[in-house]
């Protein structure tokens, strides 16, 4: 089977630092996959905060993911500070991706590269819904602060 290759939106739209924890790591002492999928939801959730959302209440509509994939570059361990740059691009009539890239502060090294698909869902009727427009105009808004 061929190696996932993660591409990302090339215009990141929010910043996260996050310090790698004795818990996040694995039994070989380096930042654990599942950690990493915590760390990133983390990032997207920080992402739509700080455009005013919430995962559920986005202009009234939820945000579902449908897919997601991590591509690794390089190990990462207890103590280092994480910079994750989220973008979000690729729309079509129900959803978008958001991509992230990792990159470890100290090393000037990409961890990794990840995307995440989402839809847009009426939770009360159970129902996929358009991507709101004003969703695209709130990301084309000046650049959000670095958390």
């Amino acid at each position: 089977m061929p190696r996932v290759k993660v591409t990302t939106p090339d215009n990141p739209r929010f910043r996260m630092e996050r310090k790698v924890g004795i818990t996040d790591l694995n039994y070989a002492r380096h930042l654990d996959s599942m950690a990493m999928a915590s760390i990133l939801h983390e990032a997207r959730l920080q992402m739509l905060a700080d455009l005013g959302f919430t995962e559920g209440n986005i202009y009234g509509l939820g945000m579902v993911v449908t897919d997601f994939a991590i591509e690794y570059r390089s190990e990462s361990f207890a103590n280092d500070v994480l910079v994750i740059d989220v973008s979000v691009g690729e729309f079509n009539r129900y959803g978008c991706d958001i991509g992230f890239v990792v990159s470890n502060s100290a090393l000037d090294q990409i961890v990794c590269k990840a995307k995440v698909g989402v839809v847009f869902m009426d939770f009360d009727k159970h129902q996929l819904a358009d991507v709101p427009a004003a969703f695209k105009t709130r990301l084309e808004m000046p650049q959000a602060r670095v958390a």
